[in-house]
């Protein structure tokens, strides 16, 4: 997903609607691409994307220091945020290690093709492909449903 992770953010954030969740399930949502950085800068190679970050004990550490943080109840709010990021990863073609660093085996539905992970080129591969289009399109769905209710 692409903005979809922004969906996922919002949808999380509808649960407790106050600024300091939307700041805290928002980072959590986007950290597991914050590898993309570090490639970037020229401190990782390219293969470094979707490793670690991508891994529950990752996201178990994560969600421990938000609630370190910010108290228990964000905690759980930003650990949703990112095992969702992961969870909204694994239709990709190249898997995700969920286990690292006790195992190296990648999981996958394999719905999509991996069209990389920064720029352009990543955004118009995604968006060709139909499935990002039906799962973004409910991430968004849920998200209108949720606003329209507390709205109302």
């Amino acid at each position: 997903m692409q903005f979809g992770h922004l969906g996922i953010a919002l949808a999380i954030a509808s649960i407790d609607p106050r600024p300091e969740t939307f700041a805290v399930v928002t980072a959590a949502q986007f950290l597991p691409n914050a590898d993309s950085l570090l490639i970037r800068a020229g401190w990782a190679r390219p293969e470094f994307h979707g490793t670690w970050s991508h891994s529950l004990p990752f996201c178990a550490a994560v969600g421990a220091l938000a609630a370190g943080v910010f108290g228990p109840w964000l905690g759980v709010l930003a650990l949703g945020s990112i095992v969702l990021h992961v969870v909204a990863d694994l239709p990709t073609d190249t898997g995700i290690p969920l286990l690292l660093p006790f195992s190296e085996r990648r999981f996958s539905l394999d719905l999509w093709r991996n069209t990389g992970y920064w720029g352009h080129s990543m955004y118009a591969g995604y968006y060709r492909q139909p499935w990002a289009w039906i799962l973004e399109g409910a991430v968004f769905a849920v998200v209108v449903w949720r606003y329209a209710e507390l709205l109302a």
